[in-house]
């Protein structure tokens, strides 16, 4: 499956490339329309991000999570090109809940990606549920409509009666992810992070500082007056974020041999 594999689906492509050649991002919604689990939803999602990711690396671990957090400290650390799925988007994400923290960061987020050229895939059951503003910022809807089968539309948002409209139906259908390919390990990997979290299981990523705590921590660095102090606000935040060492001393202003120094 690639875009040329779309066949009618010429709708997508043509958005896609208009995206890339404009340097903009593209965010995409997949959900089912009967609200289902288990109708191949995630497979879809890993394999359009396949698909748009630029970058060399391709789809990895860090381009997939089912945590809000997750996504956007991998959001900050990734380069351009980069495609990101959020499986399972509805957590957090609720209409109901529209003021909550999450969903600001969310919009936040696509928003940002207008300027930093992120494809941002959100699979969620039922797209009803999502926090509106947030929907209006996507640009594409893939509806499942049984294991292998979806219809694609073209979101465009009506500002008068507040509802995307969908003036574009295309029938796209897809295949399950070979074994033995780098998008199949990112597939199961995915795949144990959701068993894992339905059976209550901590993870690792989990105690990682979020985006916001890490920002807070550089200003304090910054504003740090006691050298024991700010060297340990340093060493927690290297150790608990994505940050690389050059990333890190260029924030706070040290020469990275300094930084070194102080977090090994």
């Amino acid at each position: 499956m690639d875009l040329d594999g779309f066949q009618d689906h010429a709708a997508f492509p043509k958005l896609y490339r208009k995206r890339v050649a404009n340097n903009q991002d593209l965010a995409i919604l997949v959900s089912d329309h009967q609200n289902r689990r288990g109708t191949g939803k995630t497979v879809l999602s890993l394999k359009i991000a396949s698909i748009i990711d630029r970058t060399q690396e391709g789809i990895t671990q860090r381009k997939v999570s089912i945590g809000v957090d997750d996504l956007l400290d991998s959001y900050i650390q990734l380069p351009k090109g980069s495609a990101l799925v959020l499986d399972e988007a509805e957590a957090g994400l609720s209409k109901y809940e529209a003021g909550t923290s999450i969903n600001k960061a969310m919009r936040e987020l696509v928003s940002m990606g207008r300027i930093e050229e992120k494809y941002l895939i959100l699979n969620l059951p039922s797209s009803g549920e999502l926090d509106r503003d947030l929907k209006a910022l996507c640009d594409f809807w893939f509806l499942v409509q049984q294991k292998g089968l979806a219809k694609g539309h073209h979101l465009a948002w009506n500002p008068y009666s507040e509802q995307p409209r969908t003036p574009k139906k295309r029938d796209l259908e897809w295949s399950d992810i070979e074994e033995g390919t780098q998008l199949r390990d990112v597939y199961n990997y995915l795949t144990k992070l959701k068993m894992k979290h339905l059976r209550g299981e901590s993870d690792e990523s989990s105690q990682r500082l979020k985006p916001s705590e890490v920002q807070n921590k550089i200003q304090k660095v910054q504003s740090q007056t006691k050298t024991e102090t700010r060297n340990q606000l340093l060493t927690e935040i290297y150790s608990n974020s994505e940050l690389t060492q050059q990333e890190l001393s260029n924030a706070v202003g040290l020469s990275r041999s300094r930084l070194a120094d102080i977090v090994n």
